[in-house]
């Protein structure tokens, strides 16, 4: 087991490794180039982050069609999908995302509510984001750090742990080391948590892109929600509409926990990915 269990996180090293060596040579050219300047590193995060995922992508996709052959040669999942993810499914997931998205960080909150880890995040975050627009943040943490976060956390990570362990096991462990990953106590929690379901609706979904609509409409509902939030907290009457928004995302989530359960024990629970 020791071997298989290292088997599925070494692609987290390659993907940490890249990520290292672009953060440090963004850090060294921004710094150079402002004169000593720190903060300049903050104005160009995003775009190194997702720099990075791109770069992620490449051998993350060359294992995963390794896998994939594997897994049907080896007779684990069959050679052709019988369930295919529908664009209504897909537009549901990423609903689902940016709910799960909410609840989750609405917990966390509360949990660490004043504690020290929770305000230096929100200092990281603030500086991060500060004089970004909304659509360099969507593209870069809304969509591109996404699909390489799943194809190595899911696709290879979890898939590979998939094959040797048990649904709920595996997905617990992958979910526990895409939140280490994330590096601080606030999205560690949050991450951990969010990574486990991910994993879950993956399999349940019997589509790669199953995660991926889910991850990217948490990013980009976390992109926008505060300033959707401040919007309607400006005026009283607005209050009541976005307690029923809030209501309705956590009914859209368990209908579409259920909805996507059905569908993976309708076909035997069986692995399709």
């Amino acid at each position: 087991m020791p071997a298989q269990i290292w088997r599925a996180i070494y692609p987290l090293g390659i993907h940490f490794g890249i990520s290292q060596i672009v953060a440090y040579a963004g850090l060294y050219f921004l710094v150079l180039r402002n004169g000593g300047n720190k903060d300049a590193y903050y104005g160009q995060v995003m775009m190194l982050t997702g720099l990075t995922g791109l770069l992620a992508l490449i051998p993350a996709l060359f294992f995963y069609k390794k896998d994939l052959a594997a897994r049907k040669y080896g007779g684990i999942i069959p050679e052709k999908r019988k369930r295919k993810l529908g664009l209504g499914e897909g537009v549901l997931l990423f609903f689902m995302g940016g709910a799960l998205a909410q609840y989750i960080n609405m917990a966390v909150n509360l949990l660490l509510m004043g504690s020290d880890a929770s305000m230096k995040y929100q200092n990281t975050v603030e500086r991060m984001t500060g004089g970004k627009t909304l659509f360099s943040m969507i593209l870069w943490i809304g969509i591109i750090a996404p699909l390489a976060e799943e194809a190595i956390f899911r696709w290879l990570i979890f898939l590979r742990l998939r094959d040797n362990l048990r649904l709920l096991t595996a997905a617990i462990l992958s979910g526990v080391m895409f939140g280490i990953y994330h590096g601080n106590l606030v999205q560690g929690i949050y991450a951990s948590i969010l990574g486990t379901v991910f994993a879950l609706l993956l399999e349940w979904s019997g589509s790669l892109w199953g995660s991926v609509f889910l991850h990217m409409g948490a990013n980009i509902w976390s992109l926008v929600s505060g300033a959707v939030a401040a919007y309607v907290l400006e005026n009283e009457e607005r209050i009541m509409a976005w307690g029923m928004l809030v209501l309705a995302m956590l009914i859209l989530t368990a209908f579409g926990m259920r909805y996507f359960y059905k569908k993976y024990t309708g076909h035997d629970k069986r692995r399709e990915i």
